[in-house]
């Protein structure tokens, strides 16, 4: 009856069905369970309540909208479309397939009956050369479910299906379908308008990590899915559709990030990236009353989930630039060097510093970055750390304040290169062996991944990731007060350019 066919739209709305029957999986649905959903939705979309939603999902032509018809029009209308399945397939359908089963077709569906497709009076590339969609009754309820299956966000419905995991696909369409619900009955009982998500990209991670602590306390085996996101509007004033991909080694990283080790300090560098709240008096002034605006999540108050004061999470949605700007995340999240190129005041990006918050720098989790986001091998990853390492003892021995700000302060390759060269020269006259090797240099600094392919300003960064953390259990900035303030990150390139 229903299954899972890997087109996003059947299977979100399938998935919506088996999560709201209770069920784990579509095989195990029965008729009855289909009557009680066609029922639910039946109540629900023609109460009025989800009118500014299902406009933009079905249309306005929708029978569930259609503002000429009356009230007693629209449930007969709806009651027939919903309850297709139990109905004799319609004359323009006979002998046609499902285009989502391949079982017999029940009717034709159009624009106001599936998302993105193209209205009656548009001549397309349909099968059999008919002017619509062929679709069965069970998969034609399914569509009707996919909005429950989503939520509305920015006017919009913003759903997840996932090409190689059924289970994360049915994990976002029953977390969402609770959503709504729980909005459904709110709004019966307050009388508010239904509420509509903000953040879209904040809303989808902040989901997936709870997926992911579910999941974890079931199986750690699995392999990490991909994700993809689908903003769309099928309004008639504009019909459009906005991607958004989680890659699985992304995925993946967030899983080993949260684990025991890492966990205490991802959770800091993740609630530091909430935006801050800006007072109204200060909206639109200086840079300085920007820095003043309080972090929500620094504060501890728990950022909203729903409604138009969500907050939005930078990291969180820099999640979906990678691994392309793996260099510009490693930089900014990592290292934490400002972003100063936003000119958002609510940007807490703009505002971190090492001098409040070298705690935050861990080669472990950087190594875990390197290792499944940007796929970097296991000898480079080494040769970084003990380079690191080398320098952080060279800086704390020597107390070469000099050199550090050089290296962090480095914008040239050939001036990094220098510094370098200069320093091996220093130590080898004392009688020491040279700060780093020619092979050594190569392996770090000329060598690049598919992602990050001869990337010095990576390079860098990571070495200084590694002597940061090493100085930092050193206590050598204990002795160095001012050492960290005297650095100008103000001169340095935020735009991404050098990545």
């Amino acid at each position: 009856m229903l299954r899972y066919t890997g087109h996003p739209l059947a299977d979100i709305g399938v998935a919506t069905i088996t999560a709201f029957c209770d069920k784990l999986k579509p095989e195990d649905l029965t008729i009855k369970d289909l009557e009680r959903t066609a029922e639910y939705l039946l109540r629900q979309y023609t109460s009025g309540t989800l009118t500014p939603y299902l406009s933009c999902v079905f249309t306005m032509n929708a029978s569930y909208t259609q503002p000429s018809w009356n009230q007693e029009r629209r449930k007969r209308e709806s009651r027939e479309l919903l309850f297709s399945f139990r109905q004799p397939a319609e004359s323009d359908a006979a002998g046609l397939r499902c285009i989502f089963s391949g079982e017999p077709a029940s009717r034709i569906a159009y624009r106001q009956h599936v998302p993105m497709i193209t209205g009656e009076d548009v001549l397309n590339f349909f099968p059999a050369g008919t002017g619509g969609l062929p679709i069965s009754g069970p998969y034609l309820l399914a569509v009707q479910a996919f909005p429950l299956g989503a939520l509305r966000c920015y006017g919009r419905a913003l759903a997840v299906h996932s090409p190689d995991s059924l289970d994360l696909t049915y994990a976002f369409a029953r977390r969402f379908l609770a959503e709504n619900r729980q909005l459904l009955l709110l709004t019966e009982q307050s009388g508010e308008k239904y509420r509509d998500a903000k953040a879209p990209k904040t809303v989808i991670v902040h989901t997936l990590l709870e997926i992911e602590e579910e999941r974890r306390e079931r199986s750690d085996e699995d392999p990490a899915p991909s994700a993809t996101v689908y903003h769309l509007t099928n309004s008639g004033q504009g019909p459009d559709i906005a991607l958004f991909h989680l890659p699985s080694q992304v995925i993946q990283f967030l899983r080993f990030a949260s684990r025991a080790g890492t966990q205490k300090v991802w959770r800091r560098i993740e609630a530091s990236a909430w935006e801050k709240v800006v007072p109204e008096n200060q909206k639109g002034k200086s840079k300085e009353h920007g820095r003043k605006g309080k972090s929500a999540k620094a504060e501890g108050e728990k950022p909203l989930v729903w409604g138009p004061k969500l907050s939005r999470n930078y990291l969180y949605e820099d999640l979906f630039d990678l691994p392309d700007r793996a260099s510009y995340f490693v930089r900014t999240y990592f290292l934490r060097r400002a972003y100063r190129v936003t000119r958002q005041q609510d940007d807490p990006r703009r505002t971190y510093h090492l001098s409040q918050e070298l705690e935050l720098v861990s080669w472990e989790l950087t190594r875990l970055f390197l290792k499944e986001v940007i796929g970097m091998e296991k000898n480079r990853i080494e040769a970084i750390r003990t380079l690191g390492d080398r320098i952080a003892e060279h800086i704390a021995s020597d107390n070469d304040r000099r050199f550090f700000q050089g290296l962090y302060r480095a914008d040239r390759y050939v001036g990094l290169r220098n510094l370098l060269i200069k320093a091996s020269n220093t130590r080898l006259k004392k009688g020491q062996s040279p700060l780093i090797g020619f092979e050594e240099f190569l392996r770090v600094f000329e060598e690049g991944e598919e992602v990050a392919r001869v990337d010095w300003t990576l390079a860098r960064d990571l070495v200084l990731i590694r002597v940061i953390e090493e100085l930092y259990k050193k206590e050598w900035f204990g002795k160095q007060p001012d050492v960290l303030e005297e650095l100008d990150t103000g001169e340095e390139e935020r735009n991404g350019a050098a990545s």
